[in-house]
């Protein structure tokens, strides 16, 4: 599970660093053809061509231009690549937490706190998601990427009948969870901060 999320928080950060190293290479391009643009100046004059200042900066507007807009494009494509990764995220927990909340349940021994707290958590994490899949809605309405989700890996472990292994898997299960909701948490919050007032 951890290696499909890394691997997806990873193609986030690649795909928005190809956008920003093609933004580079367009700029580049449009800086280095301006020589022939300004041949009509320099044909047929001694020494340094002197490129008129209203030329200079048309061109320096131009490419400032070029890169805001491709800047904006590649921030737009970051932003539903983040969303995607939320919603993907949710949908890794549904059958974990389902499980978790079906073993406690059967367990006996079982903590009541802890039973009570997986079953709000499941129960919130289905209401956090149809959340993020309205504001996927609202913020990129043709938005419909099925994005593949981590499964878990653990699921016959709590099921066990070696109760360290029990122990092990639920222990793993929560620690995993912990760390996936301040993911979903940060990015929702930076996702905010984009589209409202912080």
């Amino acid at each position: 599970t951890a290696v499909c999320q890394a691997s997806l928080v990873a193609h986030v950060f690649i795909y928005a660093g190809s956008c920003l190293l093609l933004l580079l290479v367009v700029s580049n391009l449009l800086l280095c053809q301006g020589a022939e643009d300004y041949a009509p100046y320099c044909k047929n004059q001694p020494g340094n061509c002197r490129i008129p200042l209203q030329s200079l900066f048309e061109r320096a507007t131009l490419v400032a231009s070029n890169n805001y807009r491709l800047a904006r494009e590649m921030f737009n494509e970051f932003d539903e690549a983040l969303l995607r990764l939320v919603i993907s995220l949710l949908h890794s927990w549904d059958e974990p937490l389902h499980q978790a909340v079906t073993e406690l349940l059967h367990r006996n021994g079982a903590s009541p706190d802890i039973l009570a707290r997986a079953k709000e958590i499941e129960d919130k994490t289905k209401v956090l998601l149809e959340g993020v899949e309205m504001i996927q809605k609202r913020v990129h309405p043709g938005e419909k990427k099925n994005e593949p989700y981590p499964v878990w890996s653990e699921k016959s472990s709590l099921t066990a009948d070696d109760e360290d292994v029990r122990q092990t898997a639920f222990y793993r299960m929560f620690h995993c969870l912990h760390r996936d909701s301040s993911k979903i948490s940060t990015y929702i919050n930076l996702l905010k901060c984009r589209f409202t007032p912080c």
